[in-house]
């Protein structure tokens, strides 16, 4: 009987790891590791964008080298220093505040807001979002909650829809270039 109760503890212990980062005894709230920087690589440039058909550049696989000179439909937004800070918050897990939400998560996939960081002309770390099926994929691990992506986006006016066909009407009325230089 004992040695079954200290595997369940042992057992719930290890289940229950806690990655809040906050820990508290009574009303003492403990001293914590901070969260470990997202963007702990060096960039030039950080572009995010939005596009109206993602299978444009991804092809069929999103694990395909995405190509940069095969995007056509997109609007895009370089990011300045406060904008970069606040997106490794969201991505290094600091703004993932709990949501009331539910998130399911679909097999769509069909990114039409990324971020990339551009070494040179060289593409080295690249996230992508699809918000029709909750899905995020990137070079790198990111901890960020979708919804927080969401208003990060939004803040950027590169609006996020969760129907492609109200997403293709909005990106379709803003006048896009002939093709995006990055």
């Amino acid at each position: 009987m004992l040695r079954i109760s200290s595997l369940i503890i042992i057992l719930f212990l290890v289940g229950c790891k806690n990655d809040k980062q906050e820990k508290f005894i009574g009303n003492q709230q403990l001293k914590t590791l901070p969260f470990k920087d997202y963007v702990d690589f060096k960039y030039d440039k950080v572009i995010a964008f939005a596009s109206v058909d993602p299978t444009d550049y991804y092809g069929d696989d999103f694990n395909e080298k995405l190509d940069v000179k095969k995007f056509k439909d997109t609007i895009s937004k370089t990011l300045d220093s406060i904008q970069i800070k606040k997106l490794n918050d969201i991505l290094s897990g600091r703004k993932n505040q709990k949501t009331d939400s539910v998130t399911t998560v679909a097999d769509c996939f069909y990114p039409r807001h990324n971020i990339i960081f551009l070494k040179g002309k060289k593409i080295i770390n690249h996230i992508a979002v699809c918000f029709e099926c909750n899905q995020i994929k990137s070079n790198k691990h990111p901890f960020a909650n979708i919804n927080i992506l969401e208003d990060f986006f939004n803040s950027l006016n590169l609006k996020v829809f969760y129907n492609p066909l109200e997403h293709k009407r909005h990106y379709d009325s803003l006048i896009l270039p002939k093709q995006n230089k990055f």
